[in-house]
């Protein structure tokens, strides 16, 4: 996937594992779906795949390839093109705000559907674009960590009590942590990332402390998700003795389509 999302391959596990085998033929199990709209883009990375129950002990992930997979909106329809290992687009078509998008498919004798909405994207404010941290060496106390900055303010309007949720991502080739006892050995260079969960809000406030880890060029991205996709995050929190079927807007198969919109920001972190 081409853009920033919470990460839920992990939860979808209940249905798939991670080495693909294509399906052409008939087999046991259910279809899964697992595909997300971004208004804007173009559509791609439609995943479909078929589900492995618990008792089968095999754990290899088997793709539904070569489908005659439908993509509609109310003035269009088309057949997706296959990418190969259970992989669908169609790059010619660019998702939009405002419309509801249907996708079909035929699958041992039954038909395949799930449908979402496409929030219209929400703008949003930040209570500043630039804000100064001490760079922190190793070894120091917390007494030589200087003054933090006030948590930073996202806010925008939510008047229909929908789910956002926000992602600060560094953006820097080479990032510089702001503490140097983060920015060894595997970390080194890697860009920073905290992604919130889903609510039903109209704020977000970044505390430095936690959620900043390095200096330089930050997104602030603000996602507007729909309630199939909030209902995905919160079975991901799930215990061992809590397990619950995870939730799915797919008839006659498993998994989520679902459409969202984003907003970006840009904040700068500077050395002081």
């Amino acid at each position: 996937m081409k853009r920033i999302f919470i990460p839920l391959f992990s939860i979808m596990t209940i249905f798939w594992a991670c080495e693909p085998e294509s399906v052409t033929t008939t087999s046991t199990g259910t279809p899964v779906i697992q595909g997300y709209l971004y208004a804007g883009q173009p559509v791609d990375s439609i995943l479909i795949t078929l589900s492995n129950s618990y008792s089968d002990s095999d754990t290899v992930t088997k793709t539904l390839d070569n489908l005659i997979v439908t993509l509609s909106d109310n003035n269009l329809s088309q057949v997706m093109q296959f990418d190969g290992n259970g992989v669908y687009s169609a790059p010619d078509r660019t998702v939009e705000s405002g419309k509801t998008y249907s996708l079909s498919f035929e699958w041992e004798g039954r038909t395949v559907t799930a449908q979402t909405y496409i929030p219209e994207k929400q703008e949003a404010a930040i209570s500043t674009d630039e804000i100064y941290l001490t760079k922190i060496s190793a070894g120091s106390f917390p007494g030589n960590f200087g003054d933090l900055p006030d948590p930073i303010e996202v806010t925008w309007s939510n008047p229909a009590g929908d789910y956002y949720y926000v992602v600060v991502k560094n953006i820097e080739e080479n990032p510089e942590y702001v503490n140097e006892i983060f920015g060894t050995g595997e970390l080194m260079n890697r860009r920073f990332t905290f992604i919130s969960k889903p609510e039903t809000t109209d704020y977000y406030s970044i505390d430095p402390r936690r959620e900043i880890r390095q200096f330089g060029t930050h997104q602030i991205i603000v996602y507007r998700v729909n309630p199939e996709y909030a209902a995905l995050y919160e079975t991901s929190n799930a215990t061992s003795q809590s397990i619950t079927e995870p939730p799915s807007n797919v008839d006659n198969g498993l998994g989520v389509f679902t459409g969202v919109s984003s907003d970006t920001l840009i904040l700068e972190v500077r050395k002081n």
